[in-house]
């Protein structure tokens, strides 16, 4: 079986082409490929002179600008008070000048390379000028930075100011030139909102100073360190007196009392009164 019966002869539209096809609509029963290539086989279809996809790289413009064209016209945008077209022939003429110019410039520099490299003869004083120019075509684009390192001098170099730290405009000194926010700033502007009649710059400039100094009022005042004053503490301090002679412990006190675990018959209270006389060999009830 031949491979040829499973495909459709040429030529066909692809499947999946959104573009116009002449009484397309009136045929059912095939596939898109079978249909179309029936349709461009047929003798009696209206077809275009010119395919769809054919070469159009040297069609070149001819006739006037219709009114209903909406194509793009170069050279449009700037004609005014006139009929669209008188305006799109003015702005294709336009056009077309430009070109001239442009084509006549390109070949200027064409010949100038070629008198440079001795390929053409100079035909006037203009060609033998630039046949003696010391600037060789074609010129290469550089840097100005970099212009003495390829002329073989040295470029003076201006002095690089040093890179500023980034202070806020809230906290610059109020002498400072640069105590503003820029202009579209949209953030808030302290003090700001009682100040009319001035320019941003100078507006942000008074409000940031008034901040600055309320803020050093404030921070030297209200928001300093409190410092307590007191007596200096003595140099031998006394330990305090747990045992007292007199007095008793109370009755919860769960720390340890000299020889309470070998007396009894008294209350905790008097038994505790001069706990430490057992430490000095004190024995009595």
């Amino acid at each position: 079986m031949s491979v040829a019966l499973f495909e459709t002869p040429q030529p066909l539209m692809v499947p999946g082409y959104t573009g116009y096809v002449p009484q397309w609509r009136y045929r059912i029963g095939e596939t898109f490929g079978k249909t179309t290539h029936k349709i461009m086989m047929d003798p009696h279809t209206n077809m275009a002179d010119q395919l769809v996809l054919s070469d159009r790289s040297v069609d070149n413009y001819q006739g006037g600008v219709w009114r209903c064209t909406a194509g793009f016209l170069p050279r449009a945008r700037g004609q005014f008070g006139q009929r669209f077209t008188a305006a799109a022939a003015a702005a294709l003429s336009d056009f077309e000048q430009q070109q001239r110019r442009e084509r006549a410039t390109r070949n200027q520099v064409v010949r100038a390379q070629q008198l440079q490299n001795n390929a053409a003869d100079p035909k006037h004083l203009l060609d033998r000028m630039v046949q003696a120019n010391q600037w060789k075509m074609p010129l290469y684009m550089v840097r100005p930075e970099m212009s003495g390192v390829i002329r073989k001098v040295c470029a003076p170099e201006a002095a690089v100011p040093p890179a500023r730290s980034a202070v806020s405009p809230y906290f610059m000194d109020p002498n400072d030139p640069e105590k503003y926010f820029v202009l579209g700033y949209t953030g808030h502007v302290p003090y700001g909102m009682a100040r009319y009649g001035q320019t941003s710059q100078a507006l942000t400039n008074s409000a940031l100073c008034d901040f600055t100094h309320n803020y050093r009022r404030r921070q030297s005042t209200e928001w300093a360190p409190v410092g307590v004053v007191q007596a200096d503490p003595p140099l031998l301090l006394t330990p305090p007196e747990i045992y007292h002679k007199h007095v008793g412990l109370l009755p919860h006190y769960v720390g340890h009392l000299p020889g309470a675990k070998f007396r009894y018959g008294r209350t905790y209270g008097n038994d505790s009164r001069d706990g430490k006389r057992w430490l000095r060999g004190d024995y009595t009830t």
